[in-house]
């Protein structure tokens, strides 16, 4: 979405560039994020402190190449290359939503009981693609859309359910899902999703 200028202006004649270049790469990055969803189911697996330690390693690994890719030129530029299919224009600067996710996963299994966050988990690697598609088919351009919402909130309260939870449940962490998507900071929403669901279900269904 363009902001300022004429329809001629460097400005707006730049952003469309931009999100038509980002736009191939949109399916790759959502088809990712929700495979990302079995990391709760995996990790649910691992015995003893197994969860803890494959997302801790993830989450390290992941902030460590953010700081390499911000100081080191050459693994800037590798990590360009390779990650073109799943990073942002935007995401040269700062953190990454990718690396946002590893650290909302491994937050969320640290601070919850194991079964709460595998749910919270598989709820955020699948709610945020389907926000994200229905809110580009059907909500507004460039930004969060109240279409984008309802859809990560069914999908939550889909995904709960069939975990088990209980109906009042999983309307509660559906609705918690759905407000904490609509974070307006970039990459607030892979770790404030996973965080908010999985204190939903620790605090009403602890297991």
């Amino acid at each position: 979405m363009t902001r300022g200028g004429t329809a001629d202006s460097p400005v707006s004649s730049r952003a469309p560039a931009r999100e038509e270049q980002a736009a191939p790469h949109e399916g790759w990055r959502r088809a990712l994020h929700a495979a990302s969803a079995a990391l709760g189911l995996l990790a649910l697996e691992l015995p003893g402190y197994g969860g803890t330690l494959a997302l801790g390693v993830l989450a390290t690994v992941a902030l460590g190449l953010e700081v390499a890719r911000h100081t080191i030129p050459a693994v800037h530029r590798a990590i360009a290359a390779i990650g073109r299919a799943v990073f942002r224009p935007g995401e040269s600067r700062g953190i990454s939503g990718p690396t946002a996710l590893a650290c909302g996963y491994f937050a969320t299994w640290w601070l919850s009981d194991a079964h709460a966050a595998a749910a919270a988990i598989v709820v955020s690697g699948l709610a945020d693609p389907a926000a994200a598609l229905v809110g580009r088919r059907w909500g507004r351009p460039g930004g969060k859309s109240l279409a984008g919402s309802v859809a990560c909130g069914g999908v939550a309260a889909v995904v709960l359910l069939a975990a088990g939870r209980p109906p009042v449940t999983a309307l509660v962490g559906a609705v918690v899902a759905a407000l904490a998507e609509r974070a307006p900071w970039r990459g607030a929403d892979n770790l404030l999703v996973p965080l908010a669901v999985g204190g939903v279900l620790t605090i009403l269904d602890p297991r």
